[in-house]
């Protein structure tokens, strides 16, 4: 099994990238989905978070209200830095489960990762691929999302700049286009990593 890791920015168009490498036939590995599981009501790190957050940040079902929580924690570094604390060890214990499940098995893992290099996530994986887009994509998409011009840049503050990422990650793919040829060049760089891992 051939371990990559997928990153970008907020709406780089990573989660697109990733749904189109499950689409060539690759397993996925999805942070995102195994954050908000590790949140869900009941769970250990949400207790902790309530805890340390207060149930303000609760909705009126119980679970945790997540665009309150990210408004308060990318407004201060030091309640994301918590956050993060109580998240990753879950994360990164997921991951490691999805890896040691498959690793016998051929193919490609991808573990689909915003914070791979901020994290250290990227040594667990055989090569990185970013995927990469202009930052005034990046806010018109994010606005799609419902995310604030202002809420965007607080988050991309606090993350690794495309640029430190570039010079880190083994491929790089420019999404400034549309999902066609996102597609395309994601088919390429699959060709080139199997080729550059064939037995």
């Amino acid at each position: 099994m051939i371990v990559v890791g997928l990153t970008g920015s907020l709406s780089s168009g990573k989660t697109e990238a990733g749904r189109l490498l499950k689409k060539s036939g690759a397993q996925v590995f999805d942070a995102d989905v195994a954050a908000r599981q590790a949140v869900q009501k009941g769970m250990p790190v949400y207790r902790a978070i309530v805890k340390i957050f207060g149930k303000d940040y609760l909705l009126p079902g119980g679970q945790l209200d997540r665009k309150k929580l990210a408004e308060r924690v990318f407004s201060h570094p030091k309640d994301l830095k918590t956050l993060n604390i109580l998240i990753h060890p879950m994360v990164i214990s997921e991951c490691l489960k999805r890896i040691q499940a498959l690793k016998s098995k051929q193919g490609i893992l991808v573990l689909d990762v915003p914070l791979l290099f901020e994290s250290k996530m990227e040594r667990l994986a055989d090569t990185t691929v970013l995927i990469s887009a202009p930052l005034s994509k990046i806010i018109e998409r994010s606005r799609k999302k419902g995310i604030s011009p202002a809420l965007a840049k607080k988050i991309l503050s606090t993350q690794w700049t495309l640029a430190k990422k570039k010079r880190l990650a083994d491929f790089v793919v420019e999404n400034n286009g549309t999902t066609a040829q996102l597609e395309a060049k994601i088919k390429v760089v699959v060709k080139e990593i199997k080729e550059q891992f064939r037995d």
